[in-house]
């Protein structure tokens, strides 16, 4: 443990801004979304001097786990015979199950993400999530941490890269947080994160059209999304039609209440409700 200690030692030293003491805490949440926090809707867009990007620790825990045992222990040699990083993580899981090390390894996650980002940068954090972060910054902060594995930024990213962590960063246009759900547009790519991740495939299709500022035809999806044309549907069991409209990428319906359920039963749906969950956070990006 003691590169554990060490890296406390040198983390407790960091001076957080005044909004992000109480997440910098070891001992809180692991994860954090500042449009959950704020309780409110929150889109930001790259500009000039204005960056989005996203940053997670390349194969965390496997480098953690090097870094608390030794390297000839049964365990990280065993650990080490594991090239698949899904099979590896799950190794890693159910071996440290009954000890305080699966708590550990977060922590330290989440310790290791923390420090980097506000060693001495000036950032905004939008996302804490254990292994990574998405952050707004200036190009000053995003050539710094681009740069990090042959420049750190202090004695506490020192360490960390001394250590053989690596960093992965990913860049997007525009970044969108509404009702639990994250939306990470880089221009050609939407990728979709949180509570409503699975969309109908037609649906899928709009929300990349908006933010390509190709899609004008507004009112054939309000009619669409209409109880009566959801009535022909049903109606007439147009399956086609529903699995394209309707059947999310989960297999399953959206509820009127906000759940993905899987009997289609018309009076659960609501299908205005696909528009203001699916649509209506796109849309309002693209006015803001």
């Amino acid at each position: 443990m003691n590169f554990f200690q060490d890296l406390l030692k040198i983390y407790s030293a960091i001076k957080f801004p005044e909004q992000y003491l109480e997440i910098s805490k070891v001992d809180k949440a692991i994860s954090w979304y500042y449009g959950d926090a704020a309780n409110q809707y929150i889109t930001l867009t790259k500009t000039e001097n204005n960056n989005i990007i996203e940053i997670d620790i390349r194969q965390a825990f496997t480098a953690i786990c090097k870094c608390l045992f030794e390297p000839d222990s049964d365990f990280i040699i065993e650990m080490n015979k594991i090239q698949d990083k899904k099979s590896r993580n799950i190794f890693i899981a159910t071996s440290l199950v009954n000890s305080e090390y699966l708590r550990v390894l977060n922590i330290i996650c989440k310790v290791i993400i923390m420090g980097v980002l506000f060693e001495s940068s000036e950032i905004i954090l939008l996302e804490l999530k254990k292994d990574g972060a998405t952050i707004s910054c200036d190009d000053e902060t995003l050539v710094r941490l681009m740069n990090i594995h042959e420049h750190p930024l202090g004695d506490f990213s020192k360490m960390v890269i001394d250590n053989n962590f690596q960093f992965h960063f990913t860049q997007y246009d525009k970044y969108i947080r509404s009702n639990r759900t994250s939306y990470f547009w880089d221009g050609n790519t939407l990728d979709v994160k949180g509570t409503y991740k699975h969309v109908p495939p037609k649906l899928n299709e709009v929300q990349k059209k908006i933010l390509e500022e190709e899609f004008n035809d507004f009112q054939e999806i309000l009619k669409i999304y209409s109880k009566q044309y959801f009535t022909i549907l049903t109606t007439n069991n147009l399956m086609k039609l529903l699995k394209e409209y309707y059947l999310c990428g989960n297999e399953r319906y959206l509820a009127d209440g906000g759940k993905y359920v899987t009997k289609l039963n018309n009076s659960d749906i609501s299908p205005r409700n696909y528009l203001k969950t699916f649509i209506y956070p796109i849309v309002l990006s693209t006015k803001i």
